[in-house]
């Protein structure tokens, strides 16, 4: 099941065709590399918005991530725990 986080991170992004793409982000002192990103979607706060990524990091954890455009700043949104 997912737990939802709100925690501040650090984040490498790309960008292909036009799109951002994370690439690996540091939590906890911990770098994790992203192997696959399964999902993307945006979502609007008043004139700004919210990207979502669902990612995959390369030991097969799965987290959401957040760029927030108004505050500039990337969030870790929602952890899979077993």
């Amino acid at each position: 099941m997912y737990q939802d986080m709100d925690e501040q991170i650090e984040v490498v992004a790309v960008f292909e065709s036009h799109k951002m793409k994370p690439a690996r982000f540091r939590w906890n002192g911990r770098v994790y590399k992203i192997s696959e990103v399964t999902g993307d979607w945006k979502t609007n706060v008043g004139a700004y918005k919210v990207h979502h990524f669902a990612v995959v990091d390369t030991s097969s954890n799965f987290f959401q991530l957040t760029y927030d455009e108004r505050r500039i700043s990337w969030m870790i949104s929602k952890i899979w725990v077993e």
